[in-house]
């Protein structure tokens, strides 16, 4: 018998697209194509799931081309320990690991009033810092949303229910086909 252990294991992400799309894979994320990027615990930039590719997409949209018309990305990271990505994010919101689910529910229920989507019942209260943090966060979504403007929210967690929040961000923001393809699939994705 052999028992494997996987250090930054993705099965809940997994079993979320499972039971929301019927797809037990990982799409492929595409940063270069989202104005504004959402990050909860998920080291896109150091460990999560393809850091080289997510990282040469990042660097796509942070570099100016044409200072007439400058424009890069926007990044807000909310993470519990200090990460590559955080250390790169235009705004890095520190929380508890364990707010890290509250902070999810608060971002999406923002998103959901503002765009006609479902929230779901929040109980807890974050500190005052991430409370603005996930305000600015959800804020900085529906404007590029309503612009026109592609998005991407990701989440490192290893929790079912908050995979699906992030999953239901996505589909509102309109990422899915844009910033998120599941015509192309991660090859470890299956493990």
């Amino acid at each position: 018998e052999v028992v494997t252990y996987d250090a930054n294991s993705n099965s809940a992400m997994l079993l979320a697209n499972e039971k929301q799309f019927g797809i037990k894979g990982i799409p492929s994320y595409h940063f270069d194509k989202a104005d504004v990027i959402v990050n909860f615990n998920a080291d896109f930039l150091g460990t999560w799931i393809s850091p080289v590719q997510f990282a040469h997409q990042w660097a796509k949209n942070r570099k100016i081309k044409d200072a007439h018309h400058a424009h890069m990305s926007r990044m807000i990271a909310f993470e519990s320990h200090m990460t590559l990505t955080g250390s790169n994010a235009d705004n890095r919101v520190v929380i508890k690991p364990s707010e890290l689910g509250l902070a999810i529910a608060k971002v999406h229920n923002e998103v959901a009033k503002a765009m006609g989507g479902t929230t779901v019942s929040v109980s807890g209260n974050l500190s005052d810092k991430a409370e603005k943090g996930a305000k600015a966060a959800a804020k900085d979504l529906i404007e590029a949303a309503k612009k026109g403007k592609h998005t991407l929210v990701v989440s490192g967690s290893n929790n079912t229910a908050e995979q699906m929040l992030v999953n239901n961000l996505n589909e509102m923001l309109g990422n899915y086909g844009h910033s998120i393809d599941w015509n192309r699939q991660h090859r470890n994705s299956q493990t």
